[in-house]
């Protein structure tokens, strides 16, 4: 029997003709980043098996594979997904084995959200360039600006904010009684590191500044995830509430292939 991949490729070869073409091994893929915007490209857009991606001339797609794989694509290019199957010992696989499908539904959804909520307000771009220097481009920068789940590792916490101009005094009251007080944020620095890991009992801690109070709910990736894994990072971030921490490491994961 003809490999499956086969069938598909020979597929593809008769519908776009002269069209250069290869496969894409895999079940799934998500679209990251479009650079620069293709309407038939949006971020959040699901690939599934046989479907053919079609990227123009002068254009860059970043793919998410459910083995975990990053992919860049340059066009002009036509592809296919095939239904290869992944393989049990790959180190890119996730943990458990639904962690992959389900993973990557719940990233397309985030971006596809993000787009649209963009879009809404008149500012519609690609994942890639919403990025401005700020520690909340940080994905493992804990937002300063509201309540909100935080993502940590290893019991460290890294506080983020917008305005930088100006030096800032604030504490952070952790558990019962225990706080740090009097913490200088320096001018011009976008990120603070508390000076300890935080007890691994620890549920939620409470930031407070001049003008502010925020509860951040401590969401503490697993010792058995895997961090080379971006599917599994990332499925964890949106399972966990952290959204802007889960966009600001879906940006980092382009950059990092530009």
């Amino acid at each position: 029997m003809r490999p499956i991949s086969h069938i598909a490729f020979l597929t593809l070869a008769l519908a776009v003709g002269g069209t250069a073409q290869c496969a894409v091994v895999g079940s799934q893929y998500v679209v990251l980043s479009t650079e620069p915007v293709v309407d038939e490209l949006p971020p959040g857009k699901v690939f599934a098996p046989s479907d053919v991606i079609n990227v123009p001339a002068g254009t860059v797609v970043t793919l998410l594979g459910e083995d975990g794989s990053v992919n860049p694509i340059s066009g002009p290019a036509a592809l296919v997904v095939t239904e290869d199957a992944l393989t049990s010992d790959s180190p890119q696989r996730a943990g458990d084995g639904q962690a992959g499908p389900s993973s990557l539904a719940l990233i397309a959804s985030l971006l596809t959200n993000e787009r649209r909520r963009t879009e809404s307000i008149g500012s519609a771009r690609t994942t890639a360039d919403q990025s401005k220097p700020s520690g909340l481009d940080d994905p493992w920068a804990i937002s300063i600006e509201e309540s909100a789940p935080g993502c940590i590792r290893n019991g460290e916490v890294v506080l983020a904010r917008r305005g930088i101009g100006e030096s800032a005094v604030f504490s952070v009251r952790i558990g019962s009684g225990q706080s740090f007080n009097g913490l200088v944020w320096s001018a011009g620095k976008p990120t603070f590191s508390l000076p300890h890991p935080i007890p691994a009992d620890l549920k939620s801690f409470i930031v407070e500044t001049s003008k502010t109070s925020v509860l951040i709910e401590i969401k503490a990736l697993p010792e058995n995830a895997v961090l080379e894994n971006p599917l599994e990072v990332l499925g964890w971030m949106v399972r966990s509430g952290c959204k802007r921490q889960a966009l600001a490491f879906v940006r980092r994961l382009v950059t990092k292939q530009h």
